[in-house]
């Protein structure tokens, strides 16, 4: 479905030839001489920018929303984060503009913005218009050129990729992970890693404890993932979690909330000491000892005798109950 969207050429040529022909975001080099990113070269074919073009718009930065599929946290929609094209619009002017299709039916909206978040949003703090490139590609060419532009930034996070990634498909946006995987030109190793990853998130339990989903490590979040997969494994770590929240400790690093609930999982596997007396008949004891690796002794400090059978099965079954 995914293979054929840019003029009939493979998806996985187009990720190749934006990484033979792509030139880094005009916002790192000198604002005399743009040039072409990524994703407008794959939208485009040309390696050098026109002075003008016809499907560009500078139109109201709040008239515009995301694309219900982008994959920014809204972490980067700051004053800190954004500061880089607060300073620089007003000075060099949008050298890229962003990427939207028109909406209809919507009176709060006109435009969603498949890339380009960060300007808007420096667009509306500087009370400066938006350029706009529309475009009518379908959903899944524009979750392309999304993974193609975020890729030439590479400011996104690992986990902000993975729970897009995990969007599209839950949307039917493409309909397997192998075919995921050749639209964005990556490994099915890969795509496989980071939707293991942003299932772990779509544990309530566990997705509680992040206030800020994109900083969650992707491979400290696929190792639980898998983790989880043993049988009866999955209980004990929601369990840990929910005890973590219940103790109001979710605002740990999400890397050491990650470590604690797969250590969860070995200390579950920890076995308590036990020491118990057990009466057998109306004059015998049973003494019971389990020692922290699980090993059980049975000891009869008085013997035991042929009359005490009925006793000492009782007194068995007592310890199976106790011994969980």
């Amino acid at each position: 479905m995914a293979s054929k969207l840019f003029g009939g050429m493979n998806l996985s040529e187009v990720a190749k030839q934006i990484k033979e022909k792509g030139d880094p975001s005009p916002y790192e080099s000198s604002p005399t001489g743009p040039r072409v990113p990524a994703a407008e070269l794959a939208l485009t074919g040309r390696t050098s920018p026109m002075a003008e073009r016809t499907n560009v718009f500078s139109v109201d930065p709040k008239r515009c929303r995301p694309w219900k599929f982008h994959n920014r946290s809204s972490t980067w929609y700051t004053k800190e984060a954004c500061q880089d094209l607060i300073d620089s619009m007003p000075r060099d002017g949008q050298m890229e503009p962003a990427l939207g299709r028109k909406l209809a039916g919507d009176p709060n909206f006109d435009f969603e913005l498949i890339y380009g978040m960060r300007r808007r949003f420096a667009a509306e703090f500087t009370h400066t218009k938006l350029k706009v490139r529309l475009t009518d590609a379908d959903d899944a060419k524009a979750a392309v050129l999304m993974h193609i532009e975020n890729a030439d930034r590479q400011d996104i996070t690992p986990m902000e990729r993975a729970i897009s990634f995990q969007q599209q498909l839950d949307a039917k946006i493409f309909s397997t992970q192998d075919a995921m995987a050749e639209a964005f030109g990556v490994s099915k190793g890969q795509v496989a890693k980071l939707l293991k990853a942003a299932q772990l998130l779509k544990v309530s339990a566990i997705a509680q404890l992040f206030p800020d989903k994109s900083a969650v490590p992707v491979e400290a979040a696929y190792q639980l993932g898998v983790m989880m997969e043993r049988p009866g494994a999955k209980d004990v770590v929601v369990k840990a979690a929910q005890n973590l929240a219940t103790r109001g400790e979710g605002g740990r690093p999400p890397a050491a909330i990650l470590k604690h609930l797969a250590a969860s999982l070995d200390r579950s596997k920890r076995i308590e000491p036990l020491k118990r007396d057990y009466h057998v008949g109306p004059s015998t004891r049973m003494t019971a000892v389990r020692n922290p690796k699980g090993k059980v002794t049975l000891a009869f400090p008085k013997g035991l005798r042929a009359s005490d059978r009925e006793g000492l099965l009782e007194a068995i079954e007592k310890l199976l109950k106790d011994l969980g």
